[in-house]
């Protein structure tokens, strides 16, 4: 089963696995920054021929997929389970964060991750860091708020010209929300499968925020007190979304994460609607199924969201294929007219093509969500608000000009990392359709993620 786990990150073009597999990372924290940045690392395989290092003073206490984790050796178990060739290369220390003996385990690492929330934990690994010039990533999260800091070259760095904004003290008094923390868990992770395929790195800000309807600007806060005011109360595991349903079209590496998403916001139904069976080669990017090669997509992970949720989430696997003549006037037909929101999350674009017709008709909200290995995008439907998405991203067009093989038999190249991303931007867009008088109007242009330019994200 393990010789074919890479298979499909091999075939992007310039790939070198054994780059990131001989790396010596370490990642800082034991919540949700940390969960969501060990899940692509481990998928992808960093590290299986050097060392993830796990650095925290505690683990949070959680659900992680379908595991429960209380203490570190289940946060290992888990892992080892998601990629069994890194069952010896995995380690947890429980270490103070915030006392410079921490620097005693990050010696010989070739790069550090700081996941945590906590800007005196940031001093003494960047310091260190810095001091050793070894590649750094920090970010943090709190409820629809995010920042990153990515240090790959020093040789224009200055310690007198490093400002206590670099540490990110506006998180200081915010728990870690974790639909944010799948995000910025991709996009540091992300930065790996750049170097994988050798593309270009540099020292840059990433910074996602969804209350502002340009995303990509920080909040405008005084102190860390009136930022923890006004993003405390949006935390989506505290907002009721009992009474909304949700379909789901496509069960792959784009709905992993999504279903992940809605499990953890307590969705009333989720609806996963997929025919296909799960493959050795979905193991690089499809975590949710690290034990159930061979059986059926929407099947498995309607049982895991119903685990992942707590059993509050009803959670319905369809095990067929969605077309637009089911919907309309089969069986399918009552499950979307009831439906508040449609995500469609398949690399088919007669499927995608289909759904916004589909949408339109029924004056149903919908999401679409696509990517290739670096890129990726998601488009909004809102009913007369914005136009039929085959007006706007053209699925029909692109339809007529591809093939409509699954994708086990076209054999596409693609990473956990932008799917990882990609899934959680449609979670957070999700909130906005289903609570727009919590969290605002969705976006009503496209937003386009890129690994390798600054900013990652384009509207």
């Amino acid at each position: 089963m393990l010789s074919l786990r890479y298979d499909r990150q091999l075939r992007i073009s310039g790939w070198d696995q054994e780059k990131i597999s001989k790396l010596k990372v370490g990642v800082i924290g034991g919540s949700y920054g940390a969960y969501y940045t060990l899940l692509p690392l481990v998928s992808m395989g960093v590290g299986e021929k050097g060392e993830i290092r796990i650095l925290a003073s505690d683990v949070k206490r959680d659900k992680l997929l379908d595991q429960k984790i209380n203490i570190g050796a289940d946060l290992i178990g888990l892992l080892s389970k998601i990629n069994p060739l890194l069952s010896n290369r995995i380690s947890y220390f429980r270490v103070d964060l915030i006392r410079d003996e921490l620097s005693i385990f990050l010696n010989d690492l070739d790069l550090i991750i700081d996941a945590t929330n906590n800007p005196v934990s940031k001093v003494v690994s960047f310091k260190y860091a810095m001091n050793n010039e070894i590649k750094y990533i920090s970010f943090s999260t709190a409820p629809c708020y995010g920042r990153m800091i990515v240090i790959w070259d020093y040789s224009n760095l200055s310690k007198d010209r490093i400002s206590l904004d670099f540490f990110l003290p506006e998180f200081k008094l915010l728990h870690q929300e974790e639909i944010m923390s799948i995000l910025f868990g991709g996009l540091a992770s992300a930065t790996l499968s750049n170097y994988a395929s050798n593309r270009k790195q540099s020292n840059e800000e990433v910074i996602y925020n969804l209350i502002n309807i340009d995303r990509r600007k920080a909040p405008q806060f005084s102190d860390p007190q009136s930022i923890a005011l006004k993003y405390k109360y949006k935390d989506p595991s505290n907002v009721d979304f009992s009474k909304n349903s949700v379909i789901m079209i496509g069960a792959g590496a784009l709905g992993n994460p999504v279903a992940i998403a809605m499990a953890k916001m307590h969705v009333g139904e989720l609806v996963i609607i997929d025919y296909d069976v799960i493959e050795e080669t979905n193991l690089n990017r499809q975590y949710c199924y690290y034990d159930s090669v061979n059986l059926n997509k929407a099947e498995v992970l309607a049982k895991k969201v119903r685990v992942m949720s707590g059993g509050e989430t009803k959670a319905i696997p369809i095990k067929k294929k969605f077309t637009l003549k089911d919907a309309r006037e089969g069986s399918l037909r009552e499950i979307f007219k009831k439906a508040d929101l449609i995500l469609v999350l398949v690399d088919n674009f007669d499927a995608r093509a289909d759904a916004a017709d589909l949408a339109e008709e029924l004056n149903k909200p919908l999401i679409s969500a696509g990517t290739s290995p670096f890129t990726g995008h998601i488009a909004v439907y809102i009913p007369g608000k914005t136009r039929n998405l085959n007006d706007v991203m053209r699925y029909r067009d692109h339809a007529s000009r591809t093939d409509r093989l699954r994708c086990i038999e076209v054999h596409e190249p693609s990473v956990v990392t932008t799917n990882q991303v990609i899934g959680a931007l449609v979670a957070l867009e999700s909130l906005k359709i289903l609570k727009p008088s919590i969290y605002g109007d969705p976006v009503t242009r496209p937003i386009t993620y890129y690994s390798y330019i600054r900013g990652r994200f384009e509207l």
